[in-house]
């Protein structure tokens, strides 16, 4: 999850910049199309296309994948704000969006994820489903039809109940990136969006993963510093509450 300034991207520019993230930039090709181009060469852009075109065909709203190709990455264009900038706007629709959130959540949850999408060196798990990974207000779009999931770089398979924690700990962790009095608004409705969320997702199945998911927001090399002192902080409180947790 990111806020802020959108920086210019370095090199060729193949059209309007819409945004700009911690390993790619989006651009407009002005055909109905953007692209999402990533700064380093060794991501998967064609692993990412077939996780998507898989969960468009069980019946997940994504942007529909035109092409894949090295750093590349071509789709539909979806028009509409992020639910993080309509909450920005409509703050009272935070507790709509939290519960939203873990429907949508709970709809992908549905979805088992074929053995392609396991860890190489994970045992087969017939009860794994596919995990978003990176699941946050930032990464769903209001399009005009309904939500609309984006960004599926981290996604893998796995226990729903990880996707679920790996959401919260997002969500309440995000080092908001605006002015300082917009910064203490953004933190107040961050602790209240995700405290929703844990409720609607439900405090159990989220609790059960927690310590798991904080250690995957650690490992993750895009945290920031920031980030990582609010992760190790969370981590801390959950560890000395002592509750049983998944592995």
């Amino acid at each position: 999850m990111s806020g802020g300034a959108v920086p210019e991207p370095a090199g060729d520019v193949p059209g309007r910049l819409l945004a700009s993230g911690r390993a790619a930039d989006v651009f407009d090709l002005g055909d109905g199309t953007v692209l999402r181009r990533y700064r380093r060469g060794d991501h998967d852009v064609e692993y990412e296309a077939r996780v998507m075109r898989y969960v468009a065909a069980e019946g997940i709203r994504v942007p529909e994948v035109v092409r894949a190709e090295g750093t590349d990455l071509v789709m539909e264009r979806v028009d509409g704000p992020t639910m993080l900038d309509d909450l920005l706007q409509r703050w009272w629709m935070l507790p709509v969006y939290a519960r939203r959130l873990a429907r949508i959540q709970r709809r992908l949850a549905e979805v088992a994820a074929p053995e392609w999408m396991l860890a190489p060196d994970s045992r087969p798990d017939p009860g794994a489903v596919v995990l978003h990974l990176d699941l946050h207000p930032m990464n769903v779009l209001l399009g005009p039809r309904g939500p609309v999931l984006i960004d599926w770089t981290d996604a893998a398979g796995g226990p729903a109940g990880f996707d679920a924690a790996s959401s919260y700990v997002e969500i309440a962790t995000y080092a908001p990136r605006g002015p300082a009095e917009t910064g203490r608004a953004e933190r107040v409705g961050q602790r209240a969006f995700s405290s929703a969320f844990r409720r609607a997702r439900g405090r159990r199945l989220v609790d059960a993963f927690l310590l798991a998911a904080c250690d995957h927001r650690l490992a993750d090399s895009g945290t920031t510093p920031d980030e990582r002192v609010a992760v190790a902080a969370l981590r801390k409180r959950v560890a000395a509450r002592g509750r049983p947790t998944a592995s």
